[in-house]
């Protein structure tokens, strides 16, 4: 059997040397900038607006838990002034047999804001513009293994809609007999590089994936390669072949980030010592303070002493100065000296 099945594979692979198109575009960091969430009525409006500030986190760094690291909780009461626009739109899917309508709002955010954010919070940022992910994922449900080509897409949009929600697009092959001879070798039995030829025309990465349907619920196979190179390989079993789908857009996101996404400096952490002018009364005083606690990369505020109209304090950060300056510099509350030399701020009206 094994000289018959690499005789078959050789042959799938000289079919796809000689009619493979030419490499697919790479998607510009439009969409990274904008977060899309679910609304359920008009007064969420201001929560809905931090938490597509958080999604825009999310997608930038690669973290899937931004929400629980402190830096970033103290970001998110930016979010409305980061903001440069926002709509609301309308989809439905079909569940039992009967359509649900779901209401999202999408919020577009300022890029240099929002970059200075993440690196003054000493994040990672996982660059633009980012290679298509080809999947290539094969369906069992207990009538034979079939690949979902581009015509079903909808069988994949789980797991799709979850790739945009980390700033990963996945491209779905158009499901030619041959493609799907190659996705079932890759899947099963057969080395998971076969399918890096035939994704040419669709994207320098790949997700091959397999989902079973068996009697603990769905058993989910996945094999990451980027370049060529196997990146990741993973598997579980859901109750939920959407949810399965979508945990394997989860994964290969992080994978791929933890490969791309950079910390860019924004200075060493340390104890710096700076001076906040503009304090006039005890409500001046409430509102800094405040401000600073709330303030993520601000482990620690020691009082030195005070001058005429401000307060001289200790911050211990847990990046450079540099990095206080870029998440000040984006909120209402404090502005930064024009000399950048004085570690000098000046509380806004």
């Amino acid at each position: 059997m094994r000289p018959v099945f690499l005789s078959r594979l050789s042959a799938l692979v000289l079919a796809f040397s000689l009619f493979a198109l030419a490499g697919a575009a790479w998607a510009d960091d439009g969409g990274l900038y904008e977060g899309s969430v679910l609304v359920n009525n008009a007064t969420d409006r201001g929560g809905a607006t931090q938490r597509a500030l958080l999604q825009v986190i999310v997608k930038l760094t690669g973290q899937r838990n931004a929400a629980s690291l402190p830096q970033v909780r103290g970001l998110l009461g930016n979010a409305g002034r980061l903001a440069l626009d926002s709509h609301t739109t309308t989809d439905s899917e079909t569940y039992n047999g009967a359509p649900v309508y779901r209401q999202h709002l999408v919020v577009r955010f300022d890029r240099a804001a929002v970059d200075g954010l993440i690196a003054g919070a000493g994040l990672p940022t996982w660059p633009a513009p980012r290679a298509p992910v080809a999947l290539w994922l094969v369906i069992d449900d207990g009538h034979g293994p079939r690949l979902v080509g581009s015509a079903y897409k909808n069988a994949a949009k789980s797991l799709t809609d979850a790739g945009n929600d980390r700033g990963v697009t996945f491209v779905l092959p158009n499901g030619t007999p041959l493609e799907a001879q190659v996705a079932l070798l890759a899947s099963g039995i057969g080395p998971a590089q076969a399918v890096v030829l035939p994704s040419a025309a669709y994207g320098p990465s790949q997700l091959i994936g397999r989902l079973t349907r068996t009697a603990a619920g769905w058993r989910a196979q996945w094999i990451l390669l980027d370049g060529g190179v196997e990146l990741a390989r993973w598997g579980q079993t859901n109750p939920d072949a959407r949810m399965a789908m979508a945990d394997g857009a989860e994964a290969a996101a992080d994978a791929l980030a933890k490969k791309y996404a950079k910390v860019v400096s924004a200075g060493p952490p340390g104890t710096f010592a700076l001076q906040i002018d503009g304090i006039h009364n005890g409500d001046d005083y409430v509102r800094t303070m405040g401000y600073l606690q709330g303030i993520g990369i601000v482990r620690k505020i020691v009082l030195v002493g005070a001058t005429d109209d401000g307060l001289k304090l200790q911050l211990d950060l847990a990046t450079g100065m540099e990095g206080f300056r870029n998440v000040v510099g984006v909120g209402q509350v404090l502005e930064a000296d024009a000399d950048p030399a004085k570690a000098v701020f000046h509380l806004r009206p």
